[in-house]
């Protein structure tokens, strides 16, 4: 190969390797040469030299939530960008695969992880593979000083209830209350309760209804409701748009007018919220920012070159009003 190109070893490995420091012509006659030979380059050896996969695994609990989908796609362009292959693996938030993750069993060929945890403890850092880069995405928080990025949920919630309240609403249901859910779930409701209380109004038992987080559990829990024959609220917050998007279905089949009669808020705004009928108000996480903070962390942990860059980025939100909550 060398000969071919008229170059030494070391320049062949250089561009076999993506070396940015060798010269566009050099670069391209040791290509010309690799092509004309049929060289492919051998993956497994070079990571047995370099101690690199150049694999990274994405792990979330599922896709049946949009934003995960959303996520893992930006995920996907920035990992490539810095020449990574990214796995993908699904949990169903079961902690006992997120611990394999963490220990490193089922991630072995890869160089890193970015995970979304939902039934992590922060002792079970802990248990963490050591020298195993990893960036948490979301609420959980690992001692050991892992690296997270996430999202204010807390404050997210309690920006939904001062626009609620801000449209005149004073009864407001919370759409998939789960007092021993997920941190995630946990801040949600937390923000939602402060809200209630920082706006002098006090929480209804009745109107903290479970259901799943899914488009059937929010149209079933709210057919549930209105069937029982309960005084209605006259604003809806669903912990995220699967549930808001299947309220909404319900709320119309039952012959409540939206946003009217009930006034609707979801969280994630992904993209079938807009193009409900009547678009969905929610909240709007900076995915884009998320990622490309996940990306970048792991990826400095993996080449050992910090940028100085915080261990902790919590990423900005806005709340989108749409025709559901004006």
């Amino acid at each position: 190969m060398a000969r071919a190109a008229g170059v030494s070893q070391r320049t062949v490995s250089n561009v076999v390797n993506n070396y940015e420091y060798v010269r566009p012509e050099t670069r391209q006659r040791v290509l010309d040469a690799m092509a004309m030979l049929g060289y492919v380059p051998n993956a497994a050896a070079r990571s047995l030299r370099s101690a690199r996969t150049g694999l990274i695994a994405l792990v979330v609990p599922d896709f049946r939530a949009r934003i995960f989908a959303e996520f893992a796609g930006v995920v996907v362009r920035e990992a490539e960008a810095l020449g990574y292959t990214v796995l993908i693996e699904l949990t169903g938030s079961d902690r006992e695969r997120e611990l394999k993750v963490l220990t490193g069993v089922r991630n072995q060929l890869s160089d890193g992880v970015i995970m979304m945890a939902m039934s992590l403890r922060p002792d079970d850092g802990q248990r963490r593979r050591a020298g195993y880069p990893i960036v948490l995405v979301g609420d959980q928080v690992l001692e050991g000083q892992v690296p997270h990025v996430d999202i204010p949920n807390r404050e997210a919630s309690l920006a939904v209830v001062r626009h609620l309240v801000g449209t005149g609403r004073r009864r407001l249901m919370l759409l998939g209350y789960d007092p021993h859910g997920g941190l995630t779930a946990r801040m949600r409701v937390r923000g939602f309760l402060d809200g209630l209380e920082e706006q002098g109004l006090t929480a209804d038992a009745e109107l903290l209804v479970r259901a799943d987080w899914t488009r059937a559990g929010g149209q079933r829990a709210i057919e549930e409701y209105i069937d029982a024959g309960r005084p209605m609220p006259d604003a809806v917050f669903a912990m995220n748009d699967s549930l808001a998007l299947g309220a909404l279905r319900a709320l119309q089949v039952r012959g409540l007018r939206v946003p009217q009669e009930v006034a609707l808020v979801g969280f994630d705004d992904v993209e079938e919220a807009r193009y409900s009928t009547p678009s969905l108000t929610s909240v709007s996480p900076d995915v884009e920012a998320l990622a490309r903070n996940a990306i970048a962390m792991l990826h400095e942990q993996i080449t050992g070159k910090p940028s100085g860059r915080e261990s902790h980025i919590v990423v900005d939100f806005q709340l989108k009003v749409r025709e559901s909550s004006q």
